[in-house]
């Protein structure tokens, strides 16, 4: 039997970084991770192919029997569409994934098969029944499952080449209660862990497939990494071995929480494990938002000063921001940017607030009849919720003019290099000399940016890269690759920024 696994394409938003695929060398900022997993399950007898839609063209003439479909929220549309293709040509149409399992009603009547849950607990069962003949319209998990018994994913089967990052799990569930999150719905608030050296089995799996492609970025796709601070500290712990025994160290980046920066020792090992950058859920500098969102434990400490922490280890910190608060006025937005600019994030991935279906800020938001029931996801300036202290035109325009200010030339390159000053820790070993093959792809990329950002008739634009490359050259010239990544990306949020302010007419 032949199996063929697609993820639908994603319209074009801040976290596909589109815009600058041409520099970094790929067709889409990172892979998903559902499919190889699955994948793994399947008996190695039947035939399987995993096909990512954003980086390349689906096979409707596919001679599969089976097709099996994953998704989030703004993948739904075309996930319909896909399978209803697919199901008028009789193929037998599989769909789970975060949208199946948080609306399962809405994905069933395009689905013959539907997995809601964890698929580990629920998808061999299906592979069972498909084997006698006798499968079900819907498979629904009944507990959540133990993720030491998830597979080592099937690399194999994953066009690495064609990803700036590859996601390896840790754990599963966030312990915070925080209002707009879709990822206690589904995954829960109990944090889930894979043992350590499970983790370490996995990149070892991983890691030729990597060394291949000329990759070396992974990210751990954890809700929260550090949800258990001391599983956090031992898989740290044995991906520093880990990272010693490879010719060329991988490089990490992962979600956290603002409190990471209230753990020295936790702090040191992810900075001796090579991690280089970390996500962490601010939202808002807004107290009184933060409390009606249930985020506290983002009150428990000055938060520039917390993000200066984790940034003094050489950890470039990205931010997940928010604006669309019900105590949120029009003022928010030069908050907002005031903050952004001050705490020296130069990746502030600022979004309108929206509620995913079935979560608590969803719940609240039907009864008070402030959600825009049927709402399609147009941009990234776009939201299924009516605000409460603005319209929602204004909404709309002071955020695609946040975003044009967040990624001006001078903002962008004032947080940049304060972040470089912000930095304390050296390196604690050089990294090993790379490989001929990974030295002219290091090479090809850096001719693509000086290309973009020297041989251009913008003068602003050159003395921009200029500057920013010669100040962290004189002050911290070992992370002069992780500064370059971040001129890089400068591109994608510039160019994206400033077609969002176009749709929006600003």
């Amino acid at each position: 039997m032949k199996f063929y696994l697609i993820n639908p394409k994603f319209p074009d938003t801040f976290w596909g970084f589109r815009h600058v695929a041409n520099i970094g060398g790929y067709r889409y900022a990172m892979a998903n991770l559902a499919l190889p997993t699955v994948a793994a399950m399947i008996s190695q007898d039947h035939e399987v192919t995993i096909v990512d839609e954003n980086i390349e063209e689906i096979d409707f003439e596919t001679d599969a029997e089976v097709i099996g479909l994953t998704g989030f929220n703004i993948q739904s549309e075309r996930m319909y569409a896909i399978a209803d293709f697919f199901r008028q040509k009789g193929k037998l149409v599989v769909i789970g994934g975060p949208y199946a399992s948080l609306c399962p009603e809405e994905c069933a009547p395009h689905a013959d098969v539907l997995i809601v849950g964890e698929a580990e607990g629920i998808w061999p069962q299906f592979l069972a029944d498909l084997e006698d003949g006798q499968w079900g319209h819907r498979y629904e998990e009944k507990e959540k499952i133990d993720i030491t018994t998830s597979p080592i994913p099937r690399w194999d089967l994953l066009k690495i080449r064609h990803y700036g990052r590859i996601p390896v799990q840790t754990t599963r569930g966030c312990p915070f209660s925080c209002e707009f999150c879709d990822v206690i719905v589904y995954l829960g608030q109990k944090v889930r862990q894979k043992r350590p050296e499970q983790v370490c089995a996995e990149l070892d799996a991983l890691y030729p497939y990597l060394w291949k492609a000329g990759r070396d970025s992974v990210f751990f796709a954890d809700d929260n990494f550090i949800g258990n601070k001391g599983h956090a500290k031992n898989v740290c712990r044995q991906i520093i071995e880990l990272n010693r025994s490879f010719k060329r160290p991988l490089r990490f980046s992962t979600q956290v929480t603002i409190n990471l920066a209230k753990d020295k020792e936790l702090l040191e090992l992810m900075a001796e494990a090579n991690f280089q950058s970390v996500f962490i859920g601010i939202e808002t500098p807004n107290k009184e938002n933060l409390l009606d969102i249930q985020k506290p434990q983002n009150m428990a400490g000055d938060m520039i000063q917390d993000v200066r922490t984790v940034q003094s280890y050489g950890l470039f910190v990205w931010a997940g921001m928010i604006v669309g608060f019900d105590n949120d006025t029009q003022a928010v937005f030069k908050e907002q940017l005031d903050f952004i600019n001050e705490a020296n994030i130069p990746i502030s991935m600022t979004g309108m607030l929206n509620a995913p279906a079935n979560t608590p800020l969803w719940s609240r938001l039907h009864k008070e009849g402030r959600l825009l029931e049927g709402h399609q996801y147009i941009d990234q300036a776009d939201t299924n919720i009516i605000p409460k202290r603005m319209t929602a035109e204004e909404l709309r325009q002071g955020y695609a003019r946040l975003m044009t200010e967040l990624y001006s030339y001078e903002n962008y390159e004032k947080r940049l290099k304060g972040l470089v000053d912000t930095i304390e820790r050296e390196p604690s070993r050089r990294r090993k000399k790379p490989s001929y093959r990974r030295a002219a792809v290091n090479t090809a990329r850096l001719a693509k940016m000086i290309r973009h950002y020297l041989l251009t008739g913008d003068r602003q634009k050159r003395n921009f890269f200029v500057s920013t490359v010669s100040h962290i050259l004189k002050k911290r010239p070992h992370y002069l690759k992780e500064g370059l990544w971040h001129l890089a990306v400068h591109k994608h949020f510039h160019e994206y920024s400033h077609q969002l302010a176009k749709n929006v007419g600003v």
